[in-house]
């Protein structure tokens, strides 16, 4: 049966979406949680303290490790490059374009006056 038109079959919209991951991540990096040295952080203090390291050194010691862990090259770059993606989103790529300036041009071939 169709609906009454401007009017939705489902008026209390979409249900919220409880289990999603990026949900539950937030819920879990609110937390407060005790490390080894007797410190309490939430997660995201925990998280972002992890990321400087590894940029800052290219080393990384998990809270229960008693050694650092040594990143490769390629592995500090492409660690480098998802902090950029999370931060500040993944880089637009143009569309097209000619010049410097970033403007995009469109040109239509093959069109007669007539068309127009």
């Amino acid at each position: 049966m169709a609906g009454i038109k401007g009017r939705t079959n489902n008026p209390n919209g979409r249900p919220p979406k409880n289990q999603a991951l990026t949900d539950l991540l937030k819920s879990q990096m609110s937390k407060r949680i005790e490390l080894p040295d007797g410190r309490k952080v939430t997660g995201k203090v925990l998280i972002s303290e992890l990321v400087m390291r590894v940029l800052a050194s290219g080393r990384l010691r998990f809270p229960d490790d008693t050694e650092d862990s040594i990143i490769s090259v390629k592995d500090w770059l492409d660690f480098v490059k998802w902090v950029y993606e999370r931060v500040d989103g993944k880089p637009i790529q143009p569309i097209g374009g000619d010049g410097d300036d970033g403007a995009i041009v469109i040109r239509i071939t093959g069109v007669s006056d007539e068309d127009l």
